[in-house]
């Protein structure tokens, strides 16, 4: 039940802030118009598309995610984010100092919702957590142990953990629920010995109603000491922001911060005055078609869209309403960005060579080199993502220090580029994947035959873009 959820998964929600989180600015030299050193350009772009990343690029909340919808308000909020994990580090530090590794963490927030819409919300068999990160959470009876519960757990579309739990107390007229999870096989990934404690407590009060979250649990490694405090919170701001919504008492200041029309608008500014306002409008263009291919195919795939949003200074996302399940769906959508991309590449393409318009070339070169960027084999960009499900169908292990690599690249291209900016979400990308510790439930995987057909599609697809792509260098050297 969703309190049960709601206590048993909060220890799991590690994850930084989704997509919306990762901003990164890309510093320019030239633009798709002007003539000069091709090579020059080129590198441009590639600060450009480093940007623009595929919907499902993160191993759990993506976490951070494109996870997953990207709030104007979670942008404003990184900075305090990171100083909050900043002072659980340290906390944990002195801890560790003085041996202190049973630890307690809880969170009381004031909702403006009923008690009992609260507790409803709190016992249901299923809930999903509009948030961001959007999470869906779901109990049933253990199969022959019934004081047993399994709880599964996706963040962001992503299938994050299952976990099993007995309760220890259920009191609906003191608002209590207490549960301790327990090592079982059908655990993943596994309890660990940390014989975690966690529970809700619902009250009333005149101001509204308490809702306090608490885990406690042995701890096992310092990621423990930095993500455990930060899952009561993050779980109790969301039930918050859940049940106020459903009330219809919600921020309406906040619904505007979040609202993905207002962040979008705000993506177009920011677009515009990094390339001025053509180049700007034709960047969200490309964009938006870009994620378009993704909405497609969560269609195509029954996974269902949330929504299309612009990010400033960083790209675009398409949000899943529900979890990819296999890995040949994750590869399926990564893939239809660019692919559906190559509808009006090629048009402007032909457009071009029978017209010679150098605006033509323009939006095509955008084109091009934006999807070209995102089909490369590095984590969390769309090329990374299939790369990874490729893997993952032959080792989730080999996935994993695959989507590292991919992590370190992009730091290193950051370096290259001499950009501090490009290598921020780099840095969170790696931040959040310590945190999580790499543990995602495996998806179903993929067969010999839709893996070699990922495998060729994508190749083929890249080859493409390539061939746009060098056919327009002796063009710009005329």
């Amino acid at each position: 039940m969703e309190g049960r959820q709601a206590a048993a998964s909060s220890e799991r929600l590690c994850e930084l802030p989704s997509a919306g989180t990762r901003a990164c600015a890309s510093q320019c030299a030239t633009s798709p118009g002007q003539t000069g050193d091709p090579s020059r350009r080129l590198r441009t772009y590639c600060l450009v598309t480093l940007t623009v990343c595929s919907p499902a690029r993160t191993p759990a909340a993506l976490a951070y995610a494109r996870r997953q919808k990207a709030p104007m308000l979670g942008l404003l909020t990184l900075p305090i984010e990171l100083l909050r994990l900043a002072f659980y580090a340290f906390q944990g530090l002195v801890d560790a100092l003085r041996a202190r590794n049973r630890l307690r963490c809880e969170f009381t927030v004031l909702i403006n919702a009923s008690r009992d819409a609260v507790w409803r919300l709190g016992t249901a068999d299923r809930c999903v957590l509009d948030g961001p990160p959007t999470i869906e959470m779901s109990s049933e009876r253990v199969p022959d142990s019934p004081d047993l519960w399994l709880t599964r757990i996706t963040v962001g579309g992503q299938p994050q953990s299952q976990i099993v739990s007995y309760e220890l107390e259920r009191d609906e007229s003191k608002g209590i629920l207490r549960m301790r999870l327990v090592a079982h096989p059908l655990s993943k990934p596994p309890e660990g010995g940390r014989d975690v404690e966690s529970g809700i407590i619902v009250e009333a009060t005149p101001e509204g109603t308490a809702l306090t979250m608490f885990n406690e649990l042995t701890v096992r490694s310092f990621r423990d000491r930095i993500i455990y405090p930060v899952a009561p919170r993050r779980m109790g701001n969301l039930i918050k922001q859940q049940c106020e919504k459903d009330a219809g008492t919600h921020s309406r200041l906040a619904a505007l911060g979040n609202h993905g029309l207002l962040l979008s608008a705000v993506a177009l500014l920011s677009f515009c005055y990094l390339f001025g306002w053509k180049l700007g409008l034709l960047l969200s263009i490309v964009i938006v078609i870009h994620e378009a291919g993704h909405v497609a195919a969560m269609l195509m795939a029954g996974v269902g869209v949330r929504g299309i949003y612009l990010i400033p200074f960083f790209g675009g996302a398409a949000v899943p309403r529900t979890a990819y399940r296999t890995e040949g769906r994750l590869g399926f959508i990564a893939l239809m960005g660019p692919g559906l991309s190559l509808i009006p590449t090629l048009g402007l393409f032909a457009l071009y060579r029978s017209t010679g318009d150098i605006q033509l070339r323009q939006a095509m070169e955008m084109f091009a080199v934006v999807n070209a960027a995102n089909l490369l084999p590095i984590y969390p960009l769309d090329g990374g993502m299939i790369l990874n499900a490729l893997i993952g169908s032959v080792s989730r292990k080999s996935a994993l220090i695959v989507g590292w690599i991919g992590v370190l690249v992009g730091l290193g291209l950051a370096i290259y580029f001499q950009s501090f900016l490009i290598g921020i979400p780099f840095l969170l990308f790696a931040l959040q994947r310590y945190l999580s510790g790499g543990q995602t439930l495996e998806l179903e995987r993929l067969s010999i035959g839709s893996g070699l057909a990922l495998a060729l599609a994508s190749i083929a697809t890249f080859i493409l873009y390539v061939v746009v792509i060098t056919s327009m260098i002796p063009a710009a050297r005329i």
